[in-house]
């Protein structure tokens, strides 16, 4: 049975808090629960939502601000149950598999390190050295900066955010990593990474490593894009094991205390 799953503002209390007579999700932040409810949510919920929740008919599920506002035992009523005057119907489906669904919505949106993810991080890393990823993302201090620092990204970023970053690069491009072309009065071209820029300047992380801070006079031509030096094969070029390895890997860079991720 198909059912659509929208969770809209209306339905979740922006004051929503956990009751203590409300029933905890059995499969909270378990690797293989998600999973299957990724497959659930990718046949079922994905042609409203987008295949991964990005948004589409139905509300964008990886805005974390929006799952928060609800406990898992509010989610799963309002996917039992539906949203009256909505295209939310209610399901059928056993509550295991609807609280599978939650699992996967929650980790839609929560930071990767949160949630221990299939894969072996220490292959990962070794994933993460033989493709060069060091020559322009950083770690601990450690590589480029033509893309952005990584020693953070399991605790600011969700595994799904993760994941399309390495499968589908120029979907994303954040400010402050945009590619440029830069020509000088002085007659030098220099290619990198607008680090900012306005009318009046531009800062220029050159793919050299060096950081240029130029006034706009002292140009003859600036072109900034919407692209990234990321290689956009990586979806084909690593296998899908390698691609579980390098995303544990990833998953695992937080700056957050010990004991602190739950």
């Amino acid at each position: 049975m198909r059912f659509v799953l929208v969770l809209v503002i209306a339905a979740f209390p922006l004051s929503a808090q956990i009751r203590r007579d409300e029933p905890e999700n059995p499969v909270a932040r378990d690797p293989q629960a998600i999973e299957a409810g990724r497959k659930l949510f990718t046949g079922s919920c994905g042609g409203c939502h987008g295949a991964a929740g990005e948004g589409g008919r139905g509300p964008n599920l990886r805005d974390g601000k929006l799952i928060r506002r609800s406990s898992d035992a509010q989610m799963f009523q309002t996917i039992r149950k539906g949203v009256p005057g909505t295209d939310m119907p209610g399901t059928n489906v056993p509550d295991e598999r609807v609280w599978e669904l939650v699992a996967f919505v929650r980790a839609l949106g929560a930071p990767a390190a949160e949630t221990i993810f299939p894969g072996d991080a220490a292959r990962g890393e070794r994933v993460y050295a033989a493709n060069g990823c060091g020559n322009c993302h950083a770690i601990s201090g450690h590589g480029g900066a033509l893309g952005p620092d990584l020693s953070n990204a399991g605790g600011t970023r969700s595994y799904e955010y993760l994941r399309e970053s390495i499968i589908k690069p120029g979907e994303r491009i954040s400010y402050g990593y945009q590619k440029v072309e830069a020509k000088l009065k002085d007659g030098r071209s220099l290619e990198g990474i607008a680090r900012n820029y306005s009318n009046y300047d531009v800062q220029i992380a050159s793919r050299d490593g060096k950081l240029y801070l130029l006034k706009t006079d002292e140009l003859t031509d600036l072109k900034v894009s919407i692209a990234t030096y990321m290689p956009l094969d990586y979806g084909r070029k690593i296998t899908r094991e390698e691609l579980t390895d390098l995303l544990a890997y990833l998953s695992r860079q937080t700056l957050r205390p010990p004991g602190a991720n739950r």
